[in-house]
C-alpha cells in the first residue's frame, strides 16, 4: 500500500479529509498523482490531454469525498472516478486516441514488463516495434474494451475491483476481457503478417 512520506495511507488520508483537513487532500493528490496520470495518459496518448483529464479526475474526487461511504476500497472508487473521466471526455471528443506510447508488449501481454538495465540497441529496436505493435492494436479496440486491458493488464487490478469501478457485472467483465485479448492477439498478427509481406516485397523490388 502506498503511504506519503509521513506513513499516511491513502485511507487514513481520505479519512482527514472527510473531517475536514484541506491539506490533506493535497497530500491525496501527490500520493495518487502518478496512477491516475498514468491511466489518463495511455487513454489519450498526449500530456497536455492527459493532464487535463487528471485534472478533472481530481475535481470530481474532492467533490464526491465528503460522501465515500467505504462500501469499496478507496483504490476501486478511485478508479472508477478516473475511468468515467476519461471515457467521458472521450465520448465528448469523439475520436479514438493513440495511446501506450512507453508500452512494451509480450506474448502474455505482460504489459509492466519492462527492462530495468539499459537494452542493446538491437533489444531496444524491437522493443519499439513491439510497442508499435501494439498500440496499433489497441486503437482498434473500442474504449471500454481498452479501458479494460488498461485497468488487469496494467493496473493490475482483479475481476471484482474492475467490476465495481466500471459497472459491470463480474461475468461481463471477464467475457468482454476475453475478447479484447483476442482482438489484440489477432491485431498484432495481422500486422507481423503486413510486416513480413512488405519486408518481402521491398527485397523483390531491390533485387
Amino acid at each position: 500500500m502506498a503511504t506519503t512520506a509521513q506513513g499516511l495511507s491513502e485511507e487514513e488520508l481520505v479519512r482527514r479529509i472527510q473531517r475536514g483537513d484541506e491539506a490533506a487532500f493535497d497530500s491525496l493528490m501527490e500520493l495518487c498523482g502518478p496512477r491516475v496520470y498514468n491511466i489518463a495518459y495511455r487513454m489519450v496518448g498526449n500530456h497536455e490531454d492527459a493532464e487535463d483529464m487528471a485534472q478533472e479526475a481530481f475535481v470530481r474526487m474532492y467533490r464526491a469525498i465528503p460522501k465515500f461511504d467505504w462500501r469499496a476500497s478507496f483504490t476501486t472508487w478511485m478508479y472508477r472516478i478516473i475511468t468515467n473521466a476519461c471515457l467521458d471526455e472521450l465520448n465528448r471528443r469523439q475520436r479514438r486516441p493513440a495511446l501506450l506510447n512507453d508500452v512494451a508488449a509480450n506474448e502474455n501481454f505482460d504489459m509492466e514488463n519492462m527492462p530495468h538495465s539499459g537494452p542493446q540497441p538491437e533489444e531496444y529496436a524491437l522493443t519499439r516495434e513491439r510497442q508499435h505493435e501494439l498500440q496499433r492494436a489497441l486503437n482498434t479496440l473500442p474504449d471500454k474494451h481498452r479501458m479494460l486491458v488498461l485497468l488487469y493488464d496494467i493496473q493490475g487490478l482483479s475481476y471484482q475491483q474492475i467490476s465495481s469501478a466500471l459497472g459491470m457485472n463480474l461475468g461481463t467483465v471477464k467475457s468482454r476481457l476475453n475478447r479484447a485479448r483476442i482482438a489484440l492477439r489477432e491485431s498484432i498478427s495481422q500486422f507481423r503478417e503486413q510486416l513480413v509481406e512488405n519486408t518481402s516485397l521491398s527485397n523483390q523490388e531491390e533485387s
